[in-house]
């Protein structure tokens, strides 16, 4: 089995050969000296690079966004493909930006009059699919980031970077370029479209014809606590196959509740009939989620994720929860066995322990598993935020153990940073944060 630190850099890896590709293709067209010759020469050069570059990595990150399993296996993990997706996106955007703007001094000729043509729609239509894709690539980053979306409205609008690909597809296709004139350019550019293309159409426009999801009824929702919500569902056909540790999406058919698809992670074991999923309540969806109407129909898609310790190199593992991030250790502390060759410690990080949901089951678990399971709460009101000290003083010997975090974000980068300066190996840390809930 392939390292997790392997296999996702293969997947960047991956990505960015596909997305830096057409360059080669590009310098084969034409002579290098023909490219670069003059200021308005190199700086087409240069927009024509960050074009075909711009439009390589978005039709990427279409296919990105599919949730494919061979996607998720060559990043291990689907939170690694949304952060990539994330990157890719970002850039993407950018050289797509700077593809006109470095254009500019060649057609314009120096003149503002000419520049201002140039800029503004007119009768030239394959000029026009260009402005079009940008213009609305612009208008979704801007709503990103500046405008309160709610979570529902903002996949809708995202919804429509296919069609905006789909005008800047029209674009390389129809303008006068190398794509035109140079067939394997031509062939490679249209063959990655038509994949980005494809992949929108599959899981955006048809995805609930093609997605394979499983149907469950809820039968039992109830709070753990004042923000924490438990929900367990009854399969009505084929059960969930899953891993101790894996998250699944699910929508809700039910009165007052969004039917959009969200991920939760799995909180029961594998050897259950039905499955619970355990969530916070943090925004406008799961503050609803504890009015979900028993009897409700689910449709449960998955599960992804390779964060389980069945997947891990050493039988002697640490574990790390922050607040609700105790959710997939549940399932995977569920499944284990007594007198089996594990050894773990898990270390629970909350502010007090009223807000610890779980911990009398793990306590118990850990009870009838006869060791090899330790639960360790750490209550940051009493003794300030854990670190990697802490859990060398605790645990000892840290150099031979895989070491799980599910927490936020700051926390993560945290302790990995600190193990790392322990000298603990990338390879032993395994991390789990979802930044597409």
């Amino acid at each position: 089995m392939l390292t997790n630190m392997k296999k996702s850099n293969f997947g960047w890896v991956l990505v960015l050969a596909l997305s830096l590709f057409p360059v080669i293709l590009w310098l084969l067209s034409s002579p290098f000296s023909s490219r670069f010759n003059g200021f308005a020469g190199s700086a087409a050069s240069f927009g024509q690079v960050f074009g075909l570059v711009g439009a390589a990595m978005f039709a990427v990150n279409l296919i990105l966004s599919t949730r494919l399993r061979f996607v998720e296996k060559i990043f291990f993990g689907l939170n690694r493909v949304y952060y990539r997706h994330s990157q890719l996106g970002q850039v993407a955007f950018m050289l797509l930006l700077f593809h006109p703007l470095f254009l500019l001094p060649k057609y314009a000729g120096g003149s503002f009059f000419q520049a201002a043509l140039f800029l503004l729609p007119g009768s030239n239509w394959p000029i026009n699919f260009g402005w079009l894709a940008l213009a609305g690539m612009i208008l979704l980053i801007v709503a990103t980031l500046y405008l309160p979306l709610r979570y529902n409205f903002w996949k809708v609008t995202h919804k429509f970077l296919g069609l905006f690909f789909f005008f800047a597809s029209l674009h390389i296709w129809l303008i006068p370029s190398d794509v035109s004139s140079y067939l394997p350019l031509r062939v490679y550019m249209l063959g990655l479209s038509m994949l980005g293309l494809s992949a929108y159409v599959y899981h955006t426009l048809l995805g609930k014809f093609f997605t394979k999801k499983l149907h469950y009824v809820v039968k039992s929702v109830r709070l753990l606590n004042d923000n924490v919500v438990n929900i367990v569902m009854e399969p009505l056909g084929p059960e969930l196959r899953f891993k101790p540790g894996q998250f699944v999406f699910v929508s809700f058919k039910g009165k007052g509740i969004s039917r959009e698809s969200h991920p939760f992670s799995i909180t029961s074991s594998p050897g259950e009939k039905n499955i619970s999923i355990t969530t916070k309540k943090l925004g406008d969806y799961t503050d609803k989620l504890d009015k979900v109407p028993v009897e409700a129909m689910a449709e449960v898609e998955g599960p992804f994720g390779v964060f389980s310790y069945t997947l891990a190199k050493n039988n002697r593992q640490i574990w790390i929860a922050g607040g609700i991030g105790i959710t997939p250790f549940v399932s995977m502390a569920k499944s284990l066995k007594p007198n089996g060759d594990y050894d773990i410690d898990l270390y629970y990080c909350l502010r007090n322990e009223r807000e610890a949901v779980y911990l009398e089951d793990l306590k118990n678990i850990a009870q009838a598993l006869r060791g090899g399971f330790k639960i360790i709460p750490f209550y940051s009101d009493a003794e300030g935020f854990i670190n990697a000290d802490v859990i060398e003083r605790e645990s000892e010997k840290l150099n031979d153990k895989d070491i799980f975090i599910c927490a936020p974000p700051p926390m993560i980068a945290s302790l990995k940073a600190q193990f790392l300066a322990k000298g603990i190996s990338k390879k032993l840390i395994y991390s789990e944060e979802f930044a597409f809930n």
